[in-house]
């Protein structure tokens, strides 16, 4: 057992675990300035290593020297100096995905583990099983609170020996399909109404064996995961546009800012407006050139991300 300095908790793996940098959810990537910022072609430093989980839309993510589709459910790892971008080519069907970036410069373990992920940074298909495990990983970290953070940082590392075996979330089988086609509704109707007579009649079952099914798969019940979708994606739009509290009640089809804030606070904890002052992200980045002016930085001249702090983050 040890305790961590300025942390005041225990490493209950008894070693030094990877920690968050940063994380990032990114709802439907369809902005300009978004388009810039987050499809800028990048890599990072020594023992930094890139997570990305793709949830929704089309477009292609180049990694290395190879450009590959993304797809619904697709899974990333971009190694230290593993040049890297999101290119978002089909603005009617936007890109939604989590991007992780850690640091394992003091975990040998877990960087051996992820070397063998990255591959030759093909990628893999997990399913959307993982959508809220990362919105889990992004609510702990971005909670202050130590033992939740540690708890995200050993939730992740299993997550990567469970991926590495090649095992992944149960209903993610050929014989789920009602749960895959009702997620993909869920996700296309976000910013739209959605009820279970209508959800159940689009997927042809009846009520009480959709519940029944889709409750013991997911482990809540349909509408209870819908509406974490459109919180999900409130998160988005409160930390990374300029969209007024009342116009994202508006967008995502809330009967009044009222009923917005007030399922917002139920789910997680604080207001629509305190959440935006606590996390909005203000961003702006500069990418070294090399001596000779080509378009990507030789060795030891790499691209940094510098996330610029407001007054309210001093």
């Amino acid at each position: 057992m040890r305790r961590t300095p300025g942390w005041g908790t225990i490493d209950v793996y008894g070693g030094k675990s990877v920690r968050f940098e940063d994380i990032v959810f990114v709802y439907h990537l369809n902005d300009p300035g978004q388009i810039a910022w987050h499809g800028r072609d990048h890599c990072h430093g020594e023992n930094l290593y890139e997570i990305h989980y793709f949830v929704s839309g089309e477009g292609s993510f180049r990694n290395d020297k190879t450009r590959y589709a993304i797809e619904r459910g697709s899974l990333y790892f971009s190694a230290p100096g593993m040049w890297h971008q999101i290119l978002a080519t089909v603005l009617e069907k936007p890109i939604t995905y989590y991007a992780l970036l850690i640091d394992v410069s003091e975990d040998g373990e877990t960087s051996a583990l992820l070397d063998r992920l990255v591959g030759r940074g093909e990628g893999r298909i997990v399913g959307n099983g993982y959508r809220f495990f990362f919105a889990d990983i992004l609510e702990k970290h971005l909670s202050g609170e130590p033992e939740l953070e540690f708890s995200a940082r050993h939730a992740l590392i299993s997550m990567l020996y469970q991926i590495a075996a090649g095992k992944g979330p149960s209903w993610a089988t050929p014989d789920n399909a009602h749960i895959g086609k009702a997620i993909a509704i869920m996700q296309a109707r976000i910013e739209r109404h959605l009820d279970l007579s209508e959800l159940c009649d689009y997927l042809d079952v009846s009520r009480e064996h959709f519940v029944r099914l889709f409750s013991s798969y997911m482990g809540m019940p349909p509408m209870r995961y819908y509406a974490r979708l459109k919180i999900e994606a409130a998160r988005a739009m409160l930390s990374s546009t300029n969209l007024h509290v009342g116009e994202i009640a508006d967008k995502l089809e809330f009967d009044s800012q009222f009923s917005f804030s007030r399922a917002f606070r139920r789910a997680t904890g604080i207001s629509p407006t305190d959440y935006r002052d606590r996390f909005l992200q203000k961003v702006d980045f500069v990418v070294e050139k090399s001596a000779k002016g080509g378009k990507n930085p030789g060795a030891g001249e790499i691209s940094r991300v510098l996330l610029r702090k407001g007054p309210e983050d001093d």
